[in-house]
């Protein structure tokens, strides 16, 4: 019998941790998601033979490679006739990685795919428990600062293990909005961003009914970040059809605001102008009251604590006195009032409960994020700025 022990293969994390940020990828959209899978090709291989990029973590039955591979192409047709250009960036990594592009789409549906009882997967059947909403998930506030600017503060809360699985890109763009910057789970294109032009997104998970085969709404965030402005990111928004709900922040030079959405409507969400710099903040439940009649957050989330949290940090200095400032919006992103179910989240020890993996301050108009890859609490954020295309920390 042999002695030796077979090598270990690093994961996907462990792959990352070596490489530095941003990933910057130039060119044609295919180009620069050829440079995107190139550059990140072993740690996404790796990813999709962990459990199929951690999905099978979330479900409770199994879906397997071939299985997700099938549901994925099954959105290949509406995001090429709808997202040509996010499209062929998704060629283009697929390209990159050697990967086939089923496994590129699966890296962009995550979230439509780990949801039992969603889209395609039960297709006509009865809904089980609509789990998606997670017992920790992302909180955003957007505020103007002490110098007249809009600012997104947000949390990335995700299930399925996903610590040390963050990448920062910085991507060429086709449209009126130039050069972004964009913080997304590996392999993925979109998540949060800004861009050359001064807008800034950020994005929530809300749960609604009737979710479908269409554009992902992360890959929605990709497609905005080559518009010039909110108006423009709001218009389509309404026009584009979604896969599943969210709520989007967008933030531009005329201030903030919030778009709720379920995959058939949109709810706009404006600064109470009684409220302090122009205040807002969102969790994971609707607020519009169009909307939360459809709302099928879990009732054990905790959006609703997290809610209560914001409104308790508000009445103290220096929100009450409408002076905060990008610092005190880290703190906000850094508590632990009510842990676990707190705002910076550090799970419960189930890969179906979510956890912080990223925390973002987006400064549309420095053109400036600010990410700490990890809990804000005890993960140092770095700065990066599209002017000079450089990492300061």
């Amino acid at each position: 019998m042999s002695l030796v022990q077979p090598t270990r293969r690093p994961t996907a994390a462990e792959l990352l941790s070596g490489l530095a940020w941003p990933i910057r990828a130039r060119g044609t959209a295919r180009a620069r998601g050829r440079s995107i899978g190139q550059a990140l090709g072993p740690a996404i291989r790796a990813f999709l033979d962990e459990d199929v990029a951690h999905l099978d973590r979330l479900r409770p039955e199994p879906l397997g490679r071939e299985a997700a591979r099938r549901l994925a192409l099954t959105f290949a047709a509406p995001i090429a006739d709808l997202l040509p250009e996010v499209m062929a960036e998704i060629e283009g990594l697929a390209e990159g990685a050697g990967i086939p592009l089923a496994d590129a789409l699966i890296l962009q549906l995550r979230r439509e795919l780990a949801a039992p009882g969603t889209g395609p997967v039960v297709a006509g059947a009865a809904q089980p428990e609509d789990r998606s909403g997670g017992l920790e998930g992302c909180t955003t506030l957007a505020f103007t600062g002490a110098d007249g600017r809009s600012l997104i503060a947000q949390t990335a809360d995700l299930p399925g293990d996903m610590d040390g699985l963050g990448t920062v890109l910085d991507l060429d763009g086709d449209g009126p909005g130039g050069r972004s910057l964009a913080w997304a789970p590996l392999g993925q294109l979109g998540f949060l961003g800004l861009n050359q032009a001064g807008l800034a997104i950020g994005i929530n998970m809300v749960v609604a009914p009737g979710w479908q085969v269409a554009p992902p709404p992360y890959l929605i965030v990709r497609h905005l970040l080559g518009l010039a402005d909110a108006d423009a990111a709001e218009a389509a928004i309404a026009r584009l059809p979604r896969a599943t709900s969210r709520c989007y922040t967008l933030a531009d030079g005329t201030g903030h605001r919030m778009i709720e959405t379920t995959i058939d409507s949109c709810r706009r969400l404006d600064p109470d102008p009684d409220l302090p710099q122009a205040r807002l903040a969102h969790c994971n439940h609707y607020l519009h009251p169009d909307l939360a009649p459809l709302d099928r957050v879990p009732a054990w989330s905790s959006t609703r604590l997290r809610t209560a949290r914001l409104d308790e940090i508000f009445a103290q200095s220096p929100w009450a006195e409408g002076t905060a400032g990008a610092d005190d919006a880290r703190a906000v992103l850094a508590d632990h009032a009510n842990a676990p179910l707190s705002i910076c989240a550090h799970g419960r020890n189930s890969p179906r409960l979510g956890r912080t993996v990223a925390s973002v301050i987006l400064d549309p108009a420095a053109r400036r994020m600010e990410v700490a890859l990890g809990t804000a609490c005890d993960t140092p954020f770095t700065t990066h700025r599209l002017e000079d295309a450089s990492w300061n920390g």
